[in-house]
This record gives C-alpha cells, structure tokens and sequence, in this order.
C-alpha cells in the first residue's frame, strides 16, 4: 500500500506542501505508518527524521483499498 508525505511543517513552523516536493519525492511503497511514528523525510535537499501527526490511524491498513495512496502530514523532529 503506497503512502505520500503531502505537508511537512518545519521547526521553523514553515509549512511545505506538495506543490513543492518533486511528485516522487517522499512516495513509499509498503505499510503506512500511524500517526505518532516517525520516518525520514526529504525536504528542500536535506533528510531529517519527522512525526506522523496527520493519516494513518492504527487498524485502519485492513479497511483500506491496497491501490488507494494514503496521505501524509509530518512535522521535524
């Protein structure tokens, strides 16, 4: 099941959206991680580690479509 970083809030509390990733940037194939975990992420040419605050919910990998990309919202950690 792919999953898509769609926002990012910086430290700085600067919001990136999806308008300015690449479209392949931050797309992962695989199980969906639930808010509360973290994964590395690529921003603005650098990769720092970020929390799921917005997405996935436990439990919710077996009610979803395996096609349907779940989005993402993270902020830096």
């Amino acid at each position: 099941m792919p999953y898509w970083v769609k926002r990012i809030m910086l430290k700085t509390g600067e919001l990136v959206t999806e308008r300015e990733l690449r479209p392949d940037e931050n797309f992962f194939e695989g199980p969906p991680p639930v808010v509360g975990d973290e994964l590395a992420v690529t921003c603005r040419g650098r990769t720092f580690k970020a929390r799921i605050i917005v997405g996935n919910w436990p439990g919710r990998n077996e009610t979803r479509d395996p096609a349907i990309v779940v989005p993402l919202r993270v902020e830096e950690i």
